[in-house]
């Protein structure tokens, strides 16, 4: 496999794994720390009335997760070099799972905070 092959597919898990990875957060309610803004400081518990950012934790948790994957995916790659081959046919299904993984995401995120602040 060539070297941009094997960047393009790492890519494609990276895109599609923060996507995942950050609904993970809503599906299994994860218990992350939020950055309280008035306090300057950051709490693994929600205190009521005070306002605090929880999507911090939620997007550390993501791209950090989502890197882990994404590494062991590129070495495993790596030593397979000369097994694999990109035909475009390939390249072109990747794109297309990617599209629709973080599309669904995206979609479920949006009625996620919608229906979580009774909008819809």
């Amino acid at each position: 496999m060539k070297k941009s092959d094997i960047s393009y597919v790492s890519c494609s898990v990276y895109a599609a794994m923060v996507s995942i990875f950050y609904c993970c957060n809503m599906w299994f309610h994860l218990k992350l720390p939020r950055y309280y803004p008035l306090e300057h400081t950051w709490k693994m518990i929600k205190e009521p009335g005070k306002p605090s950012q929880g999507w911090y934790g939620m997007q550390t948790f993501a791209f950090i997760a989502a890197g882990i994957v994404t590494f062991i995916v590129y070495r495993v790659l790596r030593r397979s070099v000369d097994e694999i081959q990109l035909k475009p046919a390939t390249v072109k299904l990747i794109a297309l799972a990617v599209s629709v993984i973080v599309s669904a995401c995206l979609v479920y995120i949006m009625y996620y905070e919608y229906h979580r602040w009774k909008i819809i």
